[in-house]
Formats: C-alpha cells, structure tokens, sequence
C-alpha cells in the first residue's frame, strides 16, 4: 500500500519529465576539519571533479546524482593538550569518491540564464591519504611521521605505549549549493558538511568543504 501511494504522489512529475542531462565538472575544494581541538583556519585546497546526471520536470524541480573526486580532504589539528607534550599536530590529507543526492528548484531568467539552488545529502569513501605528525621526542628533538591516514599510529614516550586512532574511510554529509547556468555552462558553488565522526582519538573531527567549480552539460 505504502508503496502505491509513493507511485502515485510520483506519477505528475515523472509523466511530465522535460529532460534528463549530463554534464562534466571540475574546479577547486577549500577542505578544512572541524573538530573540539584546536585547528587550523586555513584551508587545504584540493582539486574537485566529477560527472553528474540531472533530471528536470515541467515543474522546474532538479534532482541530480553523479560521482564526485575530492583530494586534500582533511586538515591540520593541533594535538598538543591530547595526550602529553611530545605531540604537536597531525595534517591529514585524504582523497574521496562521493555520490551525491540533489533536490533544485530552476528559476528561469532569460532563455539562456538559470539558477539553481540545491540542497542534498552525500555519502563518501576514502580511497587514499597521509596523515603527517609533528612530535618531539624524549631528547627533545623535533621530528615528522607521515603513514597512512586510514591506519593507526602508535608510538613510545617515556616508555609509554600510545595511539593515534586512524581516519575512517566511509564519510556522509548534507550540502547546499546554487548553479548560475548559461546555456550549457554553469558555475556551480557548494557546501559540504560533514556528519560522520571521522576519529575517535582526535576528539572526533567532521569534514568540511567549500567548492567552486565550472560544469558542461551535453
């Protein structure tokens, strides 16, 4: 029965479909790390590209689907009051494959202009990353460790054994974001934020990223 109804409160707009299309884009992600420790407020920009699938009825309502790549994912985080002294931060750098959800609305300007604004959810899967620490040891000596940043870290001071939990790989999030669109090219900036507690031993930090991009649709 339930699955009846959704049928038929769907059946206007999809038997009233104006197109579906298809588009390339690729442009720039300003990645930062949210987290109850201190970070840093400068952004990691990476580069963010992907392919997309839209689907507009005579309503004017968008939804949009795709397969995104984001790179430089993550952030700096100064860790230095989480477990002794000896560390300093740790800088991850992640890359992503994100699928994401869209809902829009196109506001028709002209024949040629449009703008679309958009809300959303995603959902992500790390596909690779370093995480880069800054520690000093019992002498007092300054040094760098870079390992994988979906694995753990452990690590010896003053004959204590620690660990530095690793970054999960699965990530979800909401967006929001608007396309300014001219013919077939659009300027499209968006905003990710990031749910999922990305490590338990880092006081949990969450995702952010801000991008701007340029999109082909065929």
């Amino acid at each position: 029965m339930k699955k009846l109804l959704l049928i038929l409160v769907l059946l206007p707009f999809m038997a009233q479909a104006q197109e579906w299309n298809y588009g390339i884009e690729a442009g720039v992600g300003f990645n930062y790390l949210a987290s109850n420790l201190e970070t840093d407020n400068s952004a990691q920009i990476g580069v963010k590209a992907g392919a997309s699938v839209s689907y507009t009825t005579d309503f004017n309502l968008l939804i949009e689907s795709g397969l995104s790549y984001l790179n430089n994912k993550g952030g700096k985080i100064y860790i230095y009051d989480l477990q002794h002294k000896a560390l300093n931060s740790i800088d991850a750098k992640m890359q992503d494959l994100r699928l994401p959800i869209n809902f829009g609305y196109v506001v028709q300007i002209t024949d040629e202009w449009s703008f679309v604004p958009k809300v959303g959810a995603w959902f992500a899967w790390g596909v690779g990353g370093r995480a880069h620490i800054r520690a000093t040891d019992e002498k007092g000596n300054d040094y760098k460790v870079s390992y994988s940043a979906y694995d753990s870290f452990a690590y010896t001071f003053d004959k204590e054994l620690y660990e530095i939990g690793a970054f999960k790989r699965f990530d979800v999030g909401v967006s929001v974001g608007i396309d300014f669109r001219y013919t077939n090219l659009a300027i499209r900036a968006k905003c990710d934020l990031g749910l999922k507690n990305l490590n338990p031993s880092l006081e949990n930090p969450q995702s952010r990223c801000y991008s701007v991009m340029l999109g082909y649709f065929f």
